[in-house]
């Protein structure tokens, strides 16, 4: 996703701020304090900036010129000046700008900070938007293109259903209540049967709003509700705090499930997992290989380069694994330099190979970090089979591990 942002502000100190801000936050940021100077940064790349925030009122352009420039070149823009009022409103709505914020509260640049994340976040988030009208789906459809987000649309409940089934990332439905065949109603139950809470949010629309109605959305499973006709921004709000909710959610179950070092699934989560993997191996429904990996020497990498060589080389390690294994297998921290594999389906002539392939790809990375450069090798065991239980065939999967460290490490033990 773009990470360059790009500010128009004549204030230098304000500029500056925001910059750095910014650029704590991971953002690349170029700054111009001019409409010209827009120009000239905007012809060398316009497809570089995702965002820009605008002052309206620069030496060069008093009249909020800079919008139509910025709009002009398909860059969505976010306004702040030291004035506010509807007729300005009206205005920006036209103009289609993500938001406007005024300078004079204090809080502002906390706000734009949180805005810029927020749509940055967003190009990665779908909506789904479910009305038998064309006219009425273009609008929403419209509304939310400006916030960046991914979207689908739906002309039925039993579109939606469809879509919800090829869509896996939408996070967000929009539905409609009064549709021919399944109604909104019917569609939030259904969508309810297969998505909990914490995975879709469901927010029920309607002209023919009232509490009762919104009262049996609710009920039925929908986050939220909104009568239409809607203000612009509180639409934005509404839907930008369904979105929130639902990250909040999932930072909660990743810091549940997750080794916050290298990001990859913690020993919890394993064997939460891996029980159900291991059932069903018991089944005969799948095959399920299972390999312990350990770091050689990795107590003299701490030693002799420090923690965070170490630190950046388990992280290394991390992606070095997400990027080999397949979606079907699960990966773990076990703890240390200590790594799980629960691999589904990978019989014994397409284990041993995979392994080794793995080990030397381990041994022939090396790792940059603070002006050094640091090779690492690991060693691997593994259980082609399952034994009475999950913690019997990874004691099988250990025992090979330290049969490799004890053969010269750098390499792979399967039983």
């Amino acid at each position: 996703m773009k990470k360059h942002v790009l500010i128009v502000e004549d204030a230098r100190m304000f500029s500056k701020v925001l910059q750095n801000r910014l650029e704590e936050h991971g953002f690349s940021v170029v700054v111009a304090e001019s409409l010209a100077s827009a120009r000239t940064e905007t012809e060398k790349n316009r497809d570089l900036f995702f965002i820009a925030l605008l002052d309206l009122n620069l030496p060069d352009a008093p009249d909020g010129e800079v919008v139509d420039h910025i709009t002009a070149c398909g860059i969505p823009c976010i306004v702040f000046t030291g004035y506010f009022d509807d007729e300005l409103r009206e205005q920006m709505i036209q103009k289609r700008v993500v938001d406007y914020v005024t300078k004079e509260d204090p809080s502002s640049i906390d706000f734009v900070i949180h805005l810029v994340c927020r749509i940055h976040e967003n190009q990665k988030t779908r909506v789904l938007i479910v009305d038998d009208s064309a006219t009425a789906r273009r609008y929403v459809l419209d509304l939310l293109a400006i916030q960046q987000y991914r979207l689908a649309e739906a002309a039925s409940g039993e579109e939606a259903l469809a879509a919800l089934a090829t869509y896996p990332d939408i996070r967000v439905v929009l539905t409609d209540y009064m549709m021919p065949g399944m109604d909104g109603f019917e569609l939030t139950k259904k969508i309810r049967l297969k998505y909990g809470r914490n995975e879709v949010a469901i927010i029920g629309m309607s002209g023919y709003g009232n509490n009762i109605l919104s009262a049996k959305f609710i009920k039925y499973g929908a986050s939220d509700f909104i009568i239409k006709p809607f203000l612009v921004e509180e639409f934005h709000c509404r839907v930008s705090q369904n979105v929130e909710i639902l990250s909040h959610i999932r930072a909660l179950e990743d810091a549940v499930t997750r080794d916050f070092l290298t990001g990859l699934y913690n020993r919890r989560h394993f064997f939460s997992v891996g029980a159900k993997l291991f059932a069903s191996a018991r089944r005969n429904q799948i095959t399920l290989a299972t390999a312990m990996l350990d770091i050689d020497h990795f107590k003299s990498v701490n030693d002799s380069h420090g923690h965070d060589v170490g630190d950046t080389a388990l992280r290394h390690l991390a992606r070095v694994l997400r990027k080999n294994l397949r979606e079907t297998d699960v990966v773990a921290r076990m703890g240390g330099e200590e790594f799980g594999l629960l691999l589904v389906n990978m019989d014994r002539e397409a284990l041993e190979p995979f392994l080794h392939q793995l080990c030397a790809k381990i041994a022939n990375h090396r790792i940059s970090c603070n002006d050094k450069v640091v090779a690492i090798t690991a060693s691997i065991g593994a259980c082609a089979t399952i034994r009475g239980s999950l913690d019997e065939t990874l004691k099988v999967a250990d025992r090979c591990l330290y049969r490799a460290k004890e053969q010269g490490r750098n390499m792979v033990v399967i039983e």
